[in-house]
């Protein structure tokens, strides 16, 4: 998976820019503000159309423009192609080698990216919805098609949220949301579960090789609702169950208190739960090897490394953490990187490489 040229035009601060990337390693460089994250954004919203970072499509033009426009040729397994976006302030199109897409279900794995940000560093730290976010950017990676499960469900809840947010629910239009809710819902946790069975032993082994074989990482899925439901049927009933049980609460707070959009991620050291009694480094330790195992896994199931972006990420790990990931993104993965620092020597890299300058939203080669 490569990115062999990008283009961008009038993409937040970056008025225009031109780039045919390094097959292995590039690194921009520059101070905080100037286009550096933007430079990362433009290439996973490419990926996966909309942004790792909360947004407007507004935020993502370029001030007193109208559009945006964002455009990579990339070589996918030996199969070229071309992938255009076009932005404006009521939506995005995608284009795949000049052909509109219709049904993004057609177009979602078109590029594999992972991407590695300051925020994911405070992962096991933050709030459930971030680590809600780790695992369905996951397993959209290794399973496009899961987008289409997600977006889905995410229509419903708020269909039905704005049905009892109104007070005279109409029960009716309630069970025919229900209904959806319930469908999309157990899909997703299914799907959830099922990844976590198999990400879990890649886990498992990178954490050790991070820190020694006498520690044992776990990662569970945490849900008030769900109990020890494991098949696609049982989740379902447990949700519909669930659903009813919580009826006279939701009316009365107005919300669905329920699903999937409401369950967490538990980490655990030698079966201690990470966030209670966890170091500062372990808690580091253990992102960077669950970032480390979805590469691994990516590549397992395609047969070649998704693009990686690191987003600063060498500011937020300590010396001996930032010396693995080098260490692995240099001799344990053959795929693209794309990496951005304030400081050229966070970067443990000096060969096989391209080197750009970011100052105000313009970017030349170093």
């Amino acid at each position: 998976m490569l990115i062999e040229a990008l283009r961008l035009q009038d993409f937040r601060n970056i008025e225009e820019a031109f780039i045919k990337p390094h097959p292995r390693f590039n690194i921009f460089w520059g101070h905080n503000g100037h286009g550096k994250t933007n430079l990362l954004e433009s290439i996973y919203l490419l990926s996966a159309v909309k942004s790792f970072r909360p947004q407007t499509n507004n935020d993502l033009i370029r001030f007193t423009q109208a559009t945006a426009e964002l455009e990579a040729k990339v070589d996918r397994g030996g199969a070229e192609r071309i992938v255009r976006l076009n932005i404006n302030p009521k939506g995005k199109s995608v284009f795949l080698n000049d052909q509109k897409v219709r049904n993004l279900r057609d177009f979602f794995g078109s590029i594999n990216v992972v991407m590695f940000g300051p925020e994911d560093v405070r992962l096991l730290k933050g709030s459930p919805s971030a680590r809600r976010k780790f695992i369905d950017r996951a397993i959209f990676n290794a399973y496009p098609g899961y987008a289409f499960v997600t977006q889905q469900y995410e229509e419903v809840l708020k269909q039905r949220n704005a049905l009892l947010k109104d007070g005279r629910v109409d029960p009716v239009l309630l069970e025919t949301y229900n209904d959806q809710f319930v469908q999309f819902g157990s899909e997703i946790v299914f799907r959830r579960l099922e990844f976590l069975e198999r990400f879990l032993p890649t886990l498992q082994s990178t954490f050790r090789e991070i820190f020694d074989a006498s520690f044992e990482a776990s990662l569970y899925y945490d849900s008030d609702w769900l109990g020890n439901q494991t098949t696609m049927e049982d989740i379902a009933h447990s949700l519909e169950h669930s659903l009813l049980r919580t009826r006279e609460e939701e009316r009365d707070r107005r919300h669905t208190r329920v699903g999937p959009h409401r369950d967490d991620l538990s980490a655990e050291l030698n079966g201690r739960n990470l966030k209670s009694f966890g170091s500062q480094g372990q808690h580091r330790g253990f992102v960077l090897a669950m970032k480390i195992a979805e590469i691994k896994f990516l590549k397992e199931r395609f047969h070649f490394s998704p693009i990686l972006l690191l987003d600063d990420v060498s500011s937020e790990l300590d010396r001996d953490r930032n010396r693995f990931l080098f260490e692995y993104i240099r001799n344990g993965m053959d795929g693209q990187v794309f990496i951005t620092t304030t400081h050229r020597d966070h970067i443990l890299i000096d060969d096989d490489l391209a080197s750009f300058a970011i100052s105000d939203g313009r970017i030349a080669p170093d």
